[in-house]
């Protein structure tokens, strides 16, 4: 499967148990995390992806979701239209 840019991706149905066990190393972002860059329950109702070269999380789902996850100051989160750059404020393209 290609996604961002036609990047080949590979995506497999698996548990959390499952999904933490592919990256022992930890993940580029942080070391001591495993998560994988995309993912998404069977229902696909919401997503996360954390593309490796970028500095922050995507994540996709109804509003309720993102409204919530915009109200918390840990999150620190700001929603995105369809077809609006998901670049943070402040950062710059390289």
């Amino acid at each position: 499967m290609s996604l961002y840019w036609n990047w080949p991706y590979l995506l497999v149905q698996a548990g959390p148990e499952q999904a933490l066990t592919w990256r022992t190393g930890g993940h580029i972002r942080h070391p001591h995390g495993a998560l994988p860059d995309l993912f998404f329950p069977a229902d696909r109702s919401w997503l996360v992806s954390a593309l490796w070269d970028d500095t922050w999380t995507c994540v996709g789902g109804p509003a309720p979701l993102i409204h919530t996850l915009e109200r918390d100051p840990v999150a620190n989160a700001r929603q995105v239209q369809v077809g609006e750059d998901a670049l943070p404020p402040g950062l710059v393209r390289e």
